[in-house]
């Protein structure tokens, strides 16, 4: 079906991209915590198809909570040998039976919904999960990549791209700033391992398009999808000025794992496309643009910008710079219309 064809598809692209470093990979053990996450997902997808069609031998590790989950995403690999399920929670100690090479750390709940209803949750898994794992990254020698989040640079003045070395503030006591503060202080964790040695890198992404995410997350390009889904109309949460930063599930893969094999040890990487950048409002027109079957109306509810404290607090501008990342190699390859395109086929929008 076409949810299957466009997976394949993608898993495709990351395996064949030139940006990674596959000889470092070779015969290696990769371990992927919350590998379930619709983006992490992809990790899996890209290293298993890259043993497909080049014979790497990658041994991947996919640690997840829930397994029936599991299943969905990867009932598919379960008899493969190159393959192994481990179900557990990041946050508990962590017991495998093969030395792994690469950790990566994508263990956490995100969106504004969970943030704001499982705080605490959010909160472990970035820090205690990700202080487990660098303990299992010193003890193994492994190199760990954290994915941290753009949301890690707080509130900017208003700049148009936002480097690697800026900072900007955050009201770490206010419960929308959970996810950027646990972000934060799993960043510090890795430099404080950093300095007994251990070997991090930091990847910060923007807004991630793709398919596999859940239609009821909150995140705002699927928000949209999921309105256009039930009805003729797009509701924004105000006058749909705040700009973002939008990129491909493809050239973020792509971008991280060239963060994980080409990077010098405690290096920090945007990962986006300045190309992918649009305002709320040119996301959703864009989107109803796309769709062939009937019209799309944006619908503005100004009301939510002051009686919702989520909203209000919303950053005008998080635009990332790449100019770091494509110091490495990188470029981006998916257009923020096919980025959008292949994200609404996925979930049997008309385009």
């Amino acid at each position: 079906n076409v949810m299957d064809k466009i997976i394949k598809e993608d898993a495709l692209q990351i395996a064949s991209s030139n940006y990674v470093d596959w000889r470092k990979l070779r015969g290696k053990t990769v371990l992927i915590a919350g590998a379930n996450g619709y983006v992490p997902q992809f990790f899996v997808h890209g290293l298993l198809k890259r043993n497909e069609i080049r014979g790497d031998g990658i041994k991947v590790i996919a640690l997840c909570r829930d397994r029936q989950k599991a299943e969905e995403r990867f009932g598919a690999y379960f008899k493969r040998e190159d393959f192994q399920l481990l179900q557990q929670d990041v946050c508990a100690p962590i017991d495998i039976n093969r030395k792994p090479d690469f950790i990566i750390h994508a263990a956490s709940p995100a969106g504004i919904k969970v943030t704001m209803e499982h705080p605490e949750e959010v909160f472990r898994a970035n820090v205690t999960g990700c202080e487990n794992l660098l303990k299992m990254a010193a003890e193994n020698g492994a190199r760990l990549l954290y994915m941290s989040s753009v949301d890690v640079y707080g509130m900017l003045d208003e700049k148009r791209w936002i480097s690697e070395e800026d900072i900007g503030t955050l009201n770490h006591v206010g419960l929308r700033s959970i996810y950027a503060a646990s972000k934060r202080a799993a960043e510090t964790l890795c430099m404080c391992f950093e300095q007994k040695g251990a070997d991090a890198v930091i990847v910060r992404p923007s807004q991630i398009m793709g398919p596999g995410i859940a239609l009821h997350d909150e995140r705002l390009h699927i928000n949209m999808i999921s309105q256009m889904m039930r009805g003729n109309q797009i509701v924004l949460k105000g006058d749909g000025t705040p700009r973002r930063s939008f990129i491909y599930i493809t050239d973020a893969i792509t971008g991280m794992l060239a963060v994980l094999t080409r990077a010098d040890k405690g290096a920090i990487y945007n990962i986006c496309t300045e190309l992918g950048e649009a305002t709320v409002r040119e996301l959703a027109e864009k989107l109803a643009g796309l769709v062939k079957d009937r019209k799309i109306k944006i619908v503005y509810n100004m009301e939510t910008r002051h009686s919702d404290p989520a909203v209000r607090q919303v950053v005008s501008t998080v635009c990332p710079s790449s100019q770091k990342l494509r110091g490495l190699g990188w470029e981006s390859k998916v257009t923020f219309t096919r980025s959008c395109q292949r994200m609404m086929q996925y979930y049997g929008l008309e385009v």
